[in-house]
């Protein structure tokens, strides 16, 4: 008995479909992998990103308390005109407990900046953490897509040939007996 040409053909077709259907699990995959891979870039640049940041924090916040230095000396010293204009001795008495009060707050103003600006350099720095912990998940998820695509590819070979063979022997033995 030959081969017949309508078993053939029904083969055929039959792992061309596995084919199709194996290439398109591989592109699947490698497409997944090159989203999961440019995601993670983004994370990564996000976390270089919030890092810059918090230096930037830190210098604004510098910035800002010496200004607020700079307001507070300026604020003691026109006290201190005003008080001697008035004829007051400046450095006895409640005038030079007045501008000691004053440079108290002042200092107080400007440690309460370097605080602000500190919580959000930290702030900065945990979503930076963040990001880069994101992106090390991203760049793994991104080879088990390629994996899985592979993996998937190879399934459906041998899926699609397994079903081939066995409508084949079907096919053959319905004729056969």
């Amino acid at each position: 008995m030959g081969i017949d040409p309508i078993s053939m053909g029904i083969a055929a077709v039959g792992m061309a479909g596995a084919g199709v259907s194996a290439y398109g699990k591989y592109e699947q995959g490698q497409a997944t992998a090159q989203s999961m891979a440019y995601q993670a870039q983004v994370a990564a640049n996000n976390a270089k990103i919030a890092r810059q940041n918090a230096g930037l924090d830190i210098q604004a916040g510098e910035i800002a308390a010496t200004n607020q230095g700079l307001r507070t000396r300026a604020l003691i010293g026109r006290e201190k005109a005003a008080t001697a204009a008035a004829g007051v001795d400046v450095n006895t008495g409640s005038a030079s407990e007045v501008r000691a009060g004053t440079s108290a707050m002042g200092m107080l103003d400007a440690l309460t900046i370097r605080s602000d600006a500190a919580k959000k350099a930290w702030s900065d720095e945990v979503q930076a953490t963040s990001q880069e912990a994101q992106s090390k998940l991203d760049m793994m998820e991104s080879e088990q897509a390629k994996d899985a695509g592979d993996i998937g590819a190879i399934g459906s070979l041998l899926s699609g040939a397994s079903t081939v063979g066995g409508n084949y022997f079907k096919f053959q033995n319905s004729f056969g007996s």
